[in-house]
């Protein structure tokens, strides 16, 4: 039997699991730190390895320019901060990288043999931030199976144990740096074969822990201030990191007791705080409610009220915060489940990666190969590329339990490419919408605009709408190039280009046909001239993203570089 594994790239926290002889999920512990989670912080120590976990955290407070933390919150956009570290330059999908192949080293020196992975990511996540979250897994040495989102996971994990019946299901993640809320309907045939169905999702991938970390940083900075005779301005860096190198485990304690109190020492002198949980939750109250809101408008949107959840699952560290489960318990009365919250998605992680394992496994028993293939261009794998015998598979297969047959992650954009409309303006005609299942296919059928044109070169777009009607959107570029106002609410973003050469002499109207293809862990698009066959393929890369031979150097670079957990 194979063996696959499933991570959770968290914000602030990362965790890898596996499942165990009968099928259910295990984590993999941090021998180093003895903990079951990894610190998603990397040192970059001079002349010696990177460093990664609690240590490297710890090592903000004395050389912070060389800790990187929080990279989740940057991955794949375009606000991504690059940095260097003794003349290496680091992107946030390399940063990512190394937190994944410490979790994979530390997994291997305890027998284990991490290769065929599923990692998670928000919801909320488009399609750059998902093709980088698995260029990291790549970048790290793994042959990443899918990117699945990170409620998928933790309802995966749970409904493995707990529910043989039908159920509608909300999860309410709330991790260090990003916050999903998403609707499932949980099915059971009358074979009993099961299957999880996203509804709807909401969210914000730039809400989490930190930011109630930030607002007690902020009152802590300005006790301090006032107990001294200084203004906030005067704060030095070194006070600052010794600061904020206290407040996630005061927060962690105000989740326990009423108060808290705690010495800051700075230049020769000592400051006594006290912090209650009371404060800390009328500092924060607005970000809960901004979680709440999203609960609202996600009802709301599906025309169901609090009475039609079966069960609520809180996920995420930051859920331990008790006025998060207040604020949810107050909406969804004895109905909020809480287990494993840091753990829940690294387990289901591991659970999707036996479903997509399994599932090819038997495409190889059938003979059939995918147009675009699941497996990366990499030798790190143990799945057969060609087809196989029932025999063969059966030593392949990987046990789950029955409950978790299947499950369908949906789009969270819609997808199409910018076309012209008449002569003088073009629009995005989309093809693929946001909740469409994944994968999802689609073709578009446009004809060129004049005779002899030397080429068809489209843009492609992501954005928000969903209406299937009236689907061209004005696009954020217009056809010179320029800028130009779209509505804010579609989020409008520009992907990459395709473009197709034409032979001489193509007359006006040529028949070009748009081939679009979705999945959690990229977008491929495929333009052919239908009167010559000719055609062009690609996977929609950007400057958020590495391209080929970007990534191809990366993988090298980093087949040399040792992780540690220790200075």
């Amino acid at each position: 039997m194979a063996k696959v594994y499933g991570i959770d790239l968290g914000t602030t926290y990362s965790v890898i699991a596996t499942l165990d002889d009968n099928g259910m999920p295990i984590v993999i512990e941090n021998q180093d730190e003895g903990t079951r989670t990894l610190a998603s912080a990397v040192y970059f120590q001079e002349g010696g390895d990177p460093v990664v976990g609690e240590v490297a955290k710890s090592q903000a407070e004395v050389e912070p320019e060389r800790v990187v933390q929080y990279v989740k919150r940057e991955i794949g956009k375009s606000d991504a901060q690059k940095r260097e570290f003794d003349g290496i330059t680091y992107d946030p999908i390399t940063i990512s990288s190394l937190i994944l192949k410490r979790m994979k080293e530390y997994a291997n020196e305890q027998g284990e043999d991490v290769k065929d992975v599923v990692i998670t990511c928000p919801a909320y996540f488009g399609n750059e931030e998902r093709a980088a979250t698995k260029q990291a897994g790549i970048v790290a040495g793994l042959n990443v199976l899918n990117i699945v989102n990170e409620p998928t996971a933790a309802a995966l994990n749970y409904c493995c144990r707990e529910f043989k019946e039908n159920r509608k299901i909300m999860v309410y993640d709330l991790g260090g740096g990003t916050f999903d809320i998403t609707l499932f309907n949980f099915a059971v045939d009358e074979a009993g074969k099961a299957t999880i169905d996203i509804i709807d999702k909401g969210g914000d991938d730039r809400l989490g822990g930190i930011d109630w970390d930030a607002r007690l940083y902020d009152y802590i900075a300005e006790q301090y201030c006032n107990e001294n005779g200084l203004s906030t301005d005067q704060i030095d860096n070194e006070l600052r990191v010794n600061i904020k190198n206290q407040v996630e485990g005061i927060k962690k304690l105000l989740s326990k007791k009423a108060t808290h109190s705690f010495n800051v020492s700075y230049s020769g002198d000592t400051t006594r705080i006290e912090v209650s949980a009371e404060k800390f939750e009328e500092l924060t109250q607005d970000l809960v409610e901004r979680t709440m809101d999203f609960v609202r408008q996600l009802l709301s949107n599906n025309s169901l009220a609090p009475e039609n959840i079966d069960v609520v699952l809180l996920v995420g560290g930051s859920t331990f915060m008790p006025m998060i489960k207040n604020a949810v318990e107050g909406m969804f009365h004895s109905k909020v489940r809480v287990e494993d919250p840091n753990l829940a998605v690294a387990k289901g992680a591991a659970l999707a990666a036996a479903i997509e394992w399994n599932e090819i496994i038997d495409k190889r028993v059938r003979g059939e190969t995918d147009q675009f293939s699941e497996i990366n261009d990499i030798e790190n794998t143990q799945a057969p590329t060609q087809p196989i015998t029932e025999e063969e598979a059966s030593k392949l297969r990987i046990g789950i339990p029955q409950q978790v047959s299947t499950f369908n992650d949906k789009l969270s954009r819609s997808f199409g490419p910018a076309v012209f409309v008449d002569e003088s303006h073009y629009m995005i005609d989309n093809l693929l919408f946001d909740g469409d299942e994944m994968p999802s296919e689609a073709t578009g059928q446009y004809g060129t605009m004049a005779d002899n044109q030397a080429a068809v070169e489209f843009t492609v777009f992501e954005n928000f709408a969903k209406d299937r009607v009236n689907k061209h959107v004005t696009p954020s570029i217009d056809e010179n190039g320029n800028e130009q106002y779209t509505d804010p609410a579609l989020k409008v973003k520009s992907l990459g280009n395709v473009r197709l050469e034409l032979p001489p002499g193509t007359p006006k109207g040529t028949p070009i046909e748009v081939f679009f293809r979705c999945s959690a862990i990229g977008l491929e698009v495929r333009a052919t001239n239908m009167t010559t066959g000719e055609t062009v393929n690609t996977v929609i890369t950007s400057e958020n993203t590495m391209s080929q031979e970007e990534l191809t150097e990366a993988v090298k670079h980093m087949a040399t570089v040792h992780t540690s957990g220790n200075l």
